[in-house]
């Protein structure tokens, strides 16, 4: 040992070995992540120099050259005179616009959230302070084995089975001799066109009139309910251990002091709310990347979408159902990389905002006390 020491500068052998080892895995991380948003630029290239900051700024997604028919003095198109076609006068290039995208990423991760924060906060609280000792086990790993499911099946289930359910008209269904509301987006639909200043979520301008919006069961709201079920296990399973590693005084502090156990509940909420902020975090990280669910759910238009009742598009499912025509084109297959490279950093940015806004703050007050 003592020849091991001197070798190393008074560290034995091992203690260099595991130091470097540690040190080359933490560096490859780094250099991972470096090449991969460098990778995604240079692919991205042709992309950003055509189009520059206009490719945040507009929604037109047009891969294909749009022709414009040459018109006679009479303002009509123009026909060849032997094949009888129309002709064409000259063609616009394509145009590529990330926002609808953009907007749909949006609108599917905030719909997630609404749904999966509240239950998942009240599943994590019912484990750790309402459920018997022996409930708690077999009903955390079901909670752990839906996070285990593969995408596709949640995209297949919503598919034909929650998207028929939800979409569609009003209506009830029967099991037996109980009924059950179906086409929740009917309903949904029907209220808030009776709501003032909201009716706009379900109707939308024809030729000049307000119509209803049909309700297919393909849209922004059945995409925000499947990646809303499919965070909830993440949120879950990550709060349930946040909650349960709250110190006991904390709790028995708070109930000395006379609080209910609903005071005592919110006291443990607010002891981790640092660590339940980044359950949310991840869940949203999960929501903002699916693919493959959102893709077979939500219709893929590639449109802003003036109603969740609408069908749109996320910028994962732009990536899954779009690539494939872009591998002869350039200036396609460069736009789908500067949406890939946008979506990179926009979760780096929401990992890095919330490290700033909540552990940065926690430590400030922390601080101030």
């Amino acid at each position: 040992m003592l020849a091991g020491r001197s070798l190393f500068g008074g560290r034995s052998f091992s203690d260099v070995a595991l130091h470097s080892a540690s040190t080359a895995c933490a560096s490859a991380i780094l250099l991972m992540l470096v090449a991969l948003v460098v990778v995604l630029f240079i692919a991205a290239a042709p992309s950003i120099k055509h189009f520059g900051f206009h490719f945040l700024v507009t929604s037109e997604w047009r891969p294909n050259p749009l022709p414009v028919l040459k018109l006679g003095a009479n303002g009509k198109p123009i026909r060849d005179p032997i094949t009888r076609m129309k002709v064409v006068d000259h063609y616009i290039p394509p145009n590529f616009g990330a926002v609808a995208s953009l907007y749909g990423t949006a609108l599917t991760s905030a719909l997630a959230l609404v749904l999966a924060v509240p239950l998942s906060l009240g599943a994590a609280l019912f484990l750790v302070r309402v459920a018997p000792g022996w409930m708690v086990a077999p009903v955390s790993f079901m909670v752990e084995f839906l996070a285990a499911i593969p995408s596709i099946a949640y995209g297949l289930w919503g598919m034909f089975v929650l998207g028929p359910w939800l979409g569609g008209d009003a209506r009830w269904i029967h099991f037996g001799f109980i009924p059950f509301p179906a086409g929740i987006e009917g309903w949904l639909s029907n209220i808030l066109r009776h709501v003032w200043g909201l009716r706009w979520l379900a109707e939308q301008n024809v030729n000049g009139v307000n119509v209803p919006i049909s309700t297919t069961g393909r849209d922004i709201f059945i995409a925000g309910v499947v990646l809303g079920i499919m965070v909830i296990p993440i949120i879950t399973a990550i709060g349930r251990d946040v909650l349960k590693n709250v110190p006991l005084a904390q709790i028995e502090g708070s109930i000395a002091l006379g609080a209910t156990w609903w005071q005592s509940c919110i006291e443990m909420v607010k002891f981790s709310r640092s660590a339940l902020f980044g359950a949310v975090i991840l869940g949203l990280a999960r929501a903002a990347g699916e693919t493959m669910a959102v893709l077979m759910v939500m219709g893929n238009s590639m449109t802003i979408p003036t109603s969740p009742f609408q069908p749109g598009t996320t910028m994962a499912a732009t990536l899954a159902g779009e690539f494939p025509e872009a591998s002869t084109n350039d200036l396609y297959r460069g736009a789908l990389m500067e949406v890939a490279l946008i979506l990179l950093i926009m979760s780096l940015a929401f990992n890095i905002v919330a490290r700033y806004l909540v552990v940065g703050k926690s430590s400030r007050s922390a601080m101030a006390h």
